[in-house]
């Protein structure tokens, strides 16, 4: 495991991050020079692009004078703060920095796409900075928890209308799920039928309390 800090934040790297980086970015088909180098961008620019994500998080964190962490796993990580001591709109920030943090990134990729003359290996690393910073924060606001986007409408709704927030998390997880495995998908399918499974356990927990 890879432990460093930046701005004061502790970062753990799990060796599952590089792996599961690794198999997005093709591993398996890359089998020459060229197709090597490509993959390390990706990863590379998988990388930042989701530590730049929980920093996001964790600086928002930071902001409201809170001690914080981050950790990157296997699809993806996420940033730790102490429990309650947030109130629902910042909880609603706090949430909202990280897919806001790489969709800022996503544009100035895109913007040095643009403006930058073309080398190959640059814009190889620019074009996976932006597909990966996109895809992700995208795929992270899908409103199903425990991803961001469920975070938001559990902090939008309460704890009072936890219920509305499991049925949506299902919902979406379902459907989502289902275009996912009908387009080969089949990791983001698994993912999101595990994140359904879950929200039908808790939603069974609730009904008996």
């Amino acid at each position: 495991m890879i432990h460093f800090s930046i701005f004061g934040i502790p970062v753990a790297v799990q060796p599952f991050f590089w792996v599961t980086m690794a198999l997005l970015g093709g591993a398996i088909h890359a089998n020459t020079p060229e197709a090597l180098l490509k993959l390390a961008l990706f990863i590379l620019a998988g990388f930042i692009s989701i530590m730049v994500h929980e920093l996001g998080h964790a600086l928002t964190i930071k902001h409201y004078k809170l001690p914080t962490s981050i950790t990157l796993q296997a699809f993806g990580g996420y940033a730790t703060y102490p429990a309650g001591r947030l109130s629902r709109p910042q909880n609603f920030l706090v949430t909202a920095g990280g897919p806001a943090a790489q969709l800022v990134l996503a544009l100035i990729a895109h913007v040095l796409l643009h403006r930058l003359p073309y080398n190959e290996g640059i814009f190889s690393f620019l074009g996976s900075l932006r597909w990966v910073s996109v895809a992700w924060a995208v795929l992270n606001l899908l409103p199903v928890l425990p991803m961001d986007g469920g975070q938001l409408v559990n902090a939008v709704l309460g704890p009072a209308r936890i219920r509305i927030t499991l049925w949506i998390t299902i919902i979406t997880a379902v459907v989502v799920g289902l275009l996912a495995l009908k387009i080969g998908l089949f990791i983001l399918a698994i993912l999101l039928g595990m994140f359904a499974f879950q929200a039908g356990q808790a939603l069974r927990e609730t009904r008996w309390r």
